[in-house]
């Protein structure tokens, strides 16, 4: 038999019988939103809508929803046009509609409603035209935790460098409560070898990796103290550790200086630390050190400023439709030493709050460059799926009722940063120096 695969004719009367014979199939619906992004979603506009802290129009943020929901599934391909959503006083029924439009555009445009839903949110945030108020993905927001609270490790607490002369890995710093330091470490003793690899023209992360393992493992050092002292044999029990959010040292004369690098959940505890350590060791005066701090946390500020203001204002907050509010700092637990803070361009926020409360409540002499000016706060809200939404909602004055929001704090004694700076290095560091200076003039004064 042959057979061939010629297409059989089909006569046009017949055919457009069969099309019209033919059951309509209705389009599918679209799944809705999973229950985690419809929370974002609905959060995150009502949220804008009713705590930032300038009044904002909701059709705005609904406009701006549906632009972004066109504009991303232009992104991956599909030409739509979202149906025009009202703003209404029924807030359920126009986040319904919004939610609606979400899902029936990924579904039509095949990718994760993930994808439309923070596209809208991202859109709405950035609808109050305001830099500070952003949308975090679960990926932006455990990087905007890590730099501020860091992921804890597993290891024996330093900080590592390179010795200049011999090319061996060298510890720059000691956190205190750590296994190093119970292990008698100290800042400026050379790693010769980690397990008995040679440390010399290893980076620092290459070391740091040999001295990393689970907790409760051991780790065997080869340590010289100074460059003509016999190495010595240590061996260490690794422990979880955080990183350090605020480092220490006690500087030549009893001058205690305190490095705060951001102000994370830990910060006080650590800081607090560092301060007892550094007046057990008989500092006679303190340089705070809050450049290129960019903030963090405001209750982690005021507890830090508490530890030298007693019964005096720290910062008064206002608030979007309610009164004023100063906060004023408990009256236990100060420590007074004459002191300076050290500021530049890049201090800003929660470290603004902290300088202009020592200034204007005369604890601290300001020293550096005037600061970044940034003087409103931001609400984070976590969001059920692991992203959130930060929100200005405030806006701050200092004690003195200073508004410094674009204008910054001028210091007291302005030194400009010099050439190839090293924080923390008296040699290096010529802001540091002058605030050195200055603490020296006031001991002086205040010698008996």
């Amino acid at each position: 038999m042959h057979s061939t695969n010629r297409p059989i004719a089909i006569p046009a009367a017949l055919l457009a019988a069969f099309l019209l014979l033919a059951p309509a199939v209705p389009a599918r619906a679209a799944a809705p939103l999973p229950a985690a992004l419809t929370v974002d979603v609905n959060e995150s506009y009502r949220l804008l809508a009713k705590t930032f802290y300038h009044p904002v129009e909701e059709q705005t943020l609904v406009d701006a929803a549906r632009a972004a929901i066109s504009t991303e599934a232009k992104r991956h391909g599909v030409s739509i046009t979202v149906t025009p959503i009202r703003a209404g006083t029924d807030s359920d029924a126009t986040l319904d509609a919004l939610d609606s439009a979400i899902a029936e555009t990924a579904d039509v445009a095949h990718v994760a409603p993930s994808v439309i839903a923070y596209a809208a949110i991202d859109a709405m945030a950035h609808a109050v035209d305001d830099r500070w108020t952003t949308f975090l993905t679960p990926d932006e927001f455990k990087r905007f935790n890590d730099a501020l609270d860091p992921e804890k490790v597993s290891g024996i607490g330093v900080l590592l460098g390179s010795d200049a002369k011999t090319g061996f890995a060298s510890i720059l710093y000691v956190m205190p409560q750590t296994p190093a330091e119970r292990a008698g470490l100290r800042a400026g003793d050379t790693i010769v070898a980690v397990d008995g690899t040679q440390t010399k023209g290893l980076k620092g992360e290459a070391v740091s990796k040999l001295l990393r393992g689970k907790p409760g493992t051991s780790v065997r050092m080869t340590v010289r103290a100074t460059d003509t002292a016999p190495t010595s044999d240590v061996t260490i029990v690794r422990a979880e550790i955080s990183p350090p959010t605020v480092i220490y040292k006690m500087l030549p004369n009893g001058i205690g200086y305190i490095y705060v690098i951001a102000f994370g959940r830990e910060t006080p505890a650590q800081f607090n630390v560092a301060l007892d350590r550094l007046h057990q060791q008989g500092a006679k005066a303190l340089v705070m050190d809050l450049r290129d701090d960019g903030g963090g946390y405001v209750e982690s500020a005021l507890d830090i400023v508490s530890r030298f203001v007693s019964q005096q204002p720290v910062v008064t907050v206002e608030e979007r439709g309610q009164p004023a509010s100063t906060f004023d700092a408990p009256s236990d637990d100060t420590i007074s030493l004459p002191m300076t803070v050290l500021v530049n361009a890049n201090t800003a926020s929660a470290s603004e709050i902290t300088a202009g409360a020592l200034q204007d409540d005369g604890i601290a002499s300001l020293v550096g460059t005037r600061t970044f000016g940034k003087g409103v706060m931001q609400t984070l809200t976590p969001l059920p799926d692991g992203a959130a939404i930060k929100i200005t909602t405030a806006h701050y004055l200092t004690p003195r009722r200073r508004d410094i929001n674009l204008k910054g704090i001028d210091p007291d004694v302005r030194v400009d940063e010099n050439r190839d700076a090293r924080y923390g290095d008296v040699s290096k560091d010529a802001q540091l120096r002058a605030a050195i200076a200055f603490l020296q003039k006031k001991l002086a004064v205040t010698k008996p």
